[in-house]
């Protein structure tokens, strides 16, 4: 028994913090990219193209990586 990932493709997901609102998700990075999402500059950069435009500011914003990995049978 085991799991592996369909794709080795990764979605990174942007939640306000206080309400658990998903506030907007980045599909399709690679393992070797995601860092870049994380520094102050370009989670700033992205915060500012994805929300702030919607009027949404909130206080903190819980972000999470996510892939799937499948049972192999």
């Amino acid at each position: 028994m085991g799991y592996k990932k369909d794709s080795p493709r990764i979605n990174v997901k942007f939640y306000d913090e206080k309400t658990e609102e998903l506030l907007f998700e980045i599909n399709d990075r690679s393992w070797m990219d995601i860092g870049e999402i994380l520094s102050d500059y370009h989670f700033n950069n992205v915060i500012e193209k994805e929300i702030l435009h919607q009027n949404i500011n909130p206080d903190k914003i819980l972000v999470v990586i996510a892939t799937e990995f499948n049972k192999i049978k």
